[in-house]
């Protein structure tokens, strides 16, 4: 099993903190090792991750595990991780923790939060209200509160046909509209 920091040593930022909750709208966004970073809080997740992509961007040498992991996606297939980055800052609301992330190869997030990291940090998850708070001792609160929707995801052509031979599941949809007038044999005009 990789060593993990079981608890983050959160360090101020440089500006004083303001009294009270720090809040955050929509999508979580935060640095991993300085850089900005498209964030998943996700406690489904024993671990932490990391994306190849955005590996291949940090400025420090990964490690190899002793021990490899399969993990399982959504999807229900299992990836082994064998690599991991050690220790990486993270930093939400100015503020530095520093974590260690498994290396998974993915697509849609950079970072995955997992719930080593969201109980080092004291992390409230209000699903209803779509919020993720962070309750570190000695720190004010810090909260995220996710916006009603999202805008779907769209990618070409080419990306889409690249992802499939790699590997990726696609899925071709047809929607239609049930509550528009349809049309019908006998509303179409014949010529004779």
């Amino acid at each position: 099993m990789p060593s993990m920091v079981s608890v983050p040593v959160a360090t101020p930022p440089a500006q004083p903190a303001k009294c009270g909750a720090q809040s955050v709208q929509g999508h979580p966004r935060g640095r991993v090792c300085h850089m900005d970073a498209s964030v998943l809080f996700e406690p489904g997740s024993t671990y932490s991750f990391v994306s190849s992509y955005f590996a291949s961007y940090l400025d420090m040498p990964r490690g190899y595990l002793n021990i490899h992991f399969h993990v399982s996606t959504p999807i229900g297939d299992s990836i082994i991780v064998d690599h991991m980055y050690h220790p990486c800052v993270v930093t939400v609301g100015g503020y530095e923790t520093r974590i260690d992330f498994l290396l998974l190869n993915m697509v849609d997030f950079e970072v995955i939060l997992g719930m080593d990291w969201l109980s080092s940090c004291h992390a409230i998850l209000d699903c209803h209200d779509k919020t993720v708070m962070l309750m570190m001792p000695r720190l004010p609160r810090l909260e995220w509160k996710g916006s009603v929707g999202h805008s779907p995801k769209v990618i070409s052509f080419l990306k889409a046909q690249w992802m499939i031979e790699k590997g990726c599941l696609a899925y071709l949809a047809f929607v239609r509209d049930v509550s528009a007038d349809t049309t019908t044999f006998d509303s179409v005009a014949v010529v004779r």
